[in-house]
């Protein structure tokens, strides 16, 4: 027994030096790969310092070049250019609202089309150039923007300048001066903001001219000479002119907008986007190396500092209670207002709803048709948007033609047909994951979906799948009615 006792102590004694040698190895080896990870980490990241610092450099150096090159040619550049009056956008007879015959029931029949418009491919949006981090400064300048505080984390000492007058020279002179980078501090904090709040391209420039007049005064020759700056630097195509020693800014955009007087330049509408205006201006018709133009449409809508307004009652009646109360943020709709008018009636669709409207809207509408079928509940929708909202031309709300954005319906006292279908098609793709298009009669908007069964009522063919129309302003009508004026019309289809 005590042999066999000697032996077990032994074994124990054996299997715990065993175990501690393991557990030494394990953790040797552990420390290696540890080792080696930080190792290529480091390296990783020393890499990626390089080439980050070489980046910068490089931009620096073409920055440089292309400023002094800009400077130089703004001397000579000059150009008498006719101002083309700013076009309103185009006023559409709205059929009157319309509800079907009692017990109407669809008929199931294929209607004609004129075109079809493409998905609009998504915007590209112009890239922050590698401009050098100042580092923090003091003091902070602090403006607004559609209600949200902006804080340019850049000294403001020394900023400041005045022109010495609106002529070739002393542009030219001005622009040296801008460019010996004592401004990079307040581009990179902008350009940061951009992205931070989701400005895109419109809002940017907006950001910009709120910086510039901050710094140097509202509607000065040297707020719109640092907002052309700023814009030049950061990607964009933009021209500047002059009328009776007013300098103004000039932007093209990659879609006609309306209630901007503009100049054709190259075959390119460049919208005069300052007050002032004339009937004849002075245009530096100079383009700055690696230029892009600004785009209208979203990818997504911007973020402010929340003021949302008082929660209203959205409510239909037809399959029991279809009730949301949804409130929107004042700061978002102050933007869209100002964003320039468009036909593009997919940008808005495209646009969705912001995040204030679908944290209220979207769990009400999610309870009431949960368990539903994609018809039913598409049918549901349909019917939402025909009675929670009252119905009004854009002539007798605004006085003028305007689609309103999916956040717009929400704030506006009443919408019309192109606003309507812009919510329903942006409602359809969320809560239903179902495509939808556009209908464009003449004189009418209205959408059409894709249902996965099959469905009775009018419909479309487009790309061998039957899109069947849903009219959110055919009040009461049900999936597949159209209005008899648009049966044997032909309908332009826009693509979401």
């Amino acid at each position: 027994m005590k042999k066999i006792l000697i032996l077990v102590l032994a074994l124990i004694i054996t299997g715990a030096a065993s175990a501690q040698f393991d557990k030494n190895a394990y953790e040797k080896q552990r420390q290696q790969m540890q080792d080696r990870f930080n190792q290529q980490k480091n390296k990783a990241q020393q890499q990626f310092d390089d080439k980050l610092k070489k980046a910068v450099a490089d931009y620096e150096a073409f920055r440089q070049r292309a400023n002094e090159q800009y400077a130089a040619a703004m001397q000579r550049a000059w150009k008498q250019m006719d101002v083309k009056p700013a076009v309103p956008r185009p006023k559409e007879p709205e059929p009157p609202k319309q509800t079907p015959p009692p017990d109407t029931k669809p008929t199931t029949n294929p209607l004609p089309q004129s075109e079809v418009v493409p998905v609009p491919e998504q915007p590209k949006a112009v890239p922050a150039p590698p401009i050098r981090d100042p580092g923090p400064a003091t003091p902070t300048m602090q403006f607004n923007i559609y209600g949200t505080r902006c804080s340019i984390h850049t000294a403001t000492d020394g900023l400041t300048f005045k022109l010495q007058g609106t002529d070739d020279n002393s542009l030219a002179a001005t622009w040296k001066t801008l460019a010996q980078k004592n401004y990079d501090g307040i581009l990179h904090d902008c350009l940061s903001q951009r992205d931070n709040l989701h400005l895109g391209d419109w809002g940017y420039m907006r950001l910009l001219e709120g910086a510039s007049e901050k710094l140097l005064g509202k509607g000065t020759n040297e707020a719109v000479m640092l907002q052309m700056y700023l814009l030049t630097q950061s990607g964009y195509n933009v021209r500047l002119a002059k009328s009776n020693n007013k300098l103004l800014l000039l932007m093209p955009f990659n879609n006609t907008i309306y209630n901007y007087s503009y100049i054709p330049i190259n075959g390119q509408d460049y919208y005069i986007i300052t007050k002032d205006k004339g009937i004849k201006l002075s245009v530096c018709d100079l383009a700055f190396p690696k230029e892009q133009i600004a785009s209208i449409q979203m990818s997504e809508l911007p973020v402010f500092n929340s003021n949302t307004q008082p929660k209203r009652k959205f409510s239909a009646q037809r399959f029991g209670t279809m009730t949301a109360q949804v409130g929107v943020d004042k700061g978002l709709i102050d933007f869209m207002n100002d964003y320039p008018l468009s036909s593009a009636w997919e940008y808005y669709s495209r646009a969705g709803l912001s995040e204030t409207v679908k944290s209220d809207l979207y769990p009400a509408l999610r309870t009431q048709i949960e368990g539903k079928s994609k018809q039913k509940a598409a049918l549901m929708l349909l019917d939402f948007v025909q009675h929670a909202f009252q119905y009004a031309t854009d002539d007798d709300q605004f006085g003028y033609e305007r689609p309103l954005f999916g956040d717009e319906s929400f704030y506006y006292p009443y919408n019309d047909c192109e606003d309507r279908s812009i919510l329903y098609s942006i409602l359809v793709r969320d809560l239903l994951g179902l495509d939808v298009v556009l209908v464009h009669w003449p004189g009418h908007l209205a959408t059409a979906v894709a249902f996965p069964e099959g469905v009775e009522g009018d419909y479309f063919t487009i790309d061998g799948r039957r899109f069947t129309v849903c009219d959110p302003t055919y009040i009461g009508a049900g999936i597949g009615q159209t209005m008899d004026q648009f049966k044997n019309a032909k309908a332009k289809i826009v693509k979401l």
